[in-house]
C-alpha cells in the first residue's frame, strides 16, 4: 500500500469521495466519522450495525453487506475489522488516521464504559455492554480488547503496505485530538459543491427482522 502523506494545515488536494475513519478503541473514530459526514456531505455507514447480531455475536453476512455498500460512489466509515480491511482500503482515497497515546485512548475508552454502563446504553442489535468492573472476569471485556487492539491500525497499514502495494490512499494523520480539532475547524470553514448526505442504506443480505 502506497499512503501519500498530507498536510493537515493545507488544504485537502481534492474533495474525498470515499472515506476511512482507523484509531484504537476509544479514539473516537465515530464521532469523527459523523462530524466528517456532515462536513463532507458523505452517507454514512456503519460497520458495527452490520457486524453485530444479538449477544455479540459476528453476522455470517458481514463481509458480503460491506462489499456490497461499500460499491456506491460516495461514503464514509469506521477502518476496524481486518476481514474488510483491505477491501475499504482499495475502494477509499482518504485515511484519516487518529494516531493518538494509548493513555488517551484508553482513558476515553474507560469513561465511555462507564457512562455506557450507568445509561443502560443499548447499542447495535439491542447489545449493551458490561459494566466496568466486569473487566477483572470478563476476558473479552471492551477495556481488555482496546488495550490488545491498542496498535490495530497501525499493524493493518504495515500489513497491507507488504501485502497490497497496489493499493494507493491519501493520509491524514494526527498524534494528539486538538490537532484533529483544529483540522476540522479549517474543514468546516471550506466550501463543497452541495452533494447528498446522509445515511447510506444498509439493508442486509438475508431477512433478520429482529436485527433492525
Amino acid at each position: 500500500m502506497t499512503l501519500h502523506v498530507l498536510n493537515p494545515v493545507a488544504a485537502l488536494p481534492r474533495r474525498p469521495d470515499r472515506v476511512l475513519v482507523a484509531g484504537g478503541s476509544g479514539a473516537g473514530k465515530t464521532a469523527v466519522a459523523d462530524k466528517l459526514a456532515t462536513l463532507l456531505a458523505l452517507p454514512r455507514i456503519e460497520l458495527d450495525e452490520l457486524y453485530y447480531r444479538p449477544g455479540w455475536e459476528p453476522r455470517p453476512e458481514f463481509a458480503e453487506d460491506v462489499a456490497r455498500v461499500s460499491g456506491a460512489p460516495r461514503w464514509i466509515t469506521e477502518w476496524h475489522y481486518p476481514e474488510v480491511a483491505g477491501l475499504l482500503a482499495r475502494r477509499a482515497d482518504l485515511l484519516v488516521w487518529l494516531d493518538y497515546p494509548t493513555r488517551t485512548t484508553m482513558t476515553s475508552l474507560a469513561l465511555r464504559t462507564l457512562l455506557r454502563s450507568l445509561h443502560k446504553e443499548v447499542l447495535w442489535s439491542g447489545n449493551q455492554e458490561p459494566r466496568l468492573r466486569a473487566v477483572f472476569t470478563d476476558p473479552e471485556h471492551i477495556l481488555r480488547y482496546g488495550w490488545s487492539t491498542r496498535h490495530s491500525a497501525r499493524d493493518e497499514v504495515r500489513t497491507l503496505a507488504r501485502r497490497a502495494p497496489d493499493i494507493t490512499l491519501d493520509l491524514l494523520r494526527f498524534p494528539r485530538p486538538a490537532e484533529l480539532s483544529d483540522w476540522l475547524l479549517r474543514l468546516a470553514g471550506t466550501s463543497y459543491a452541495p452533494a447528498p448526505s446522509g445515511r447510506l442504506a444498509t439493508e442486509r443480505s438475508t431477512d433478520e427482522s429482529g436485527l433492525r
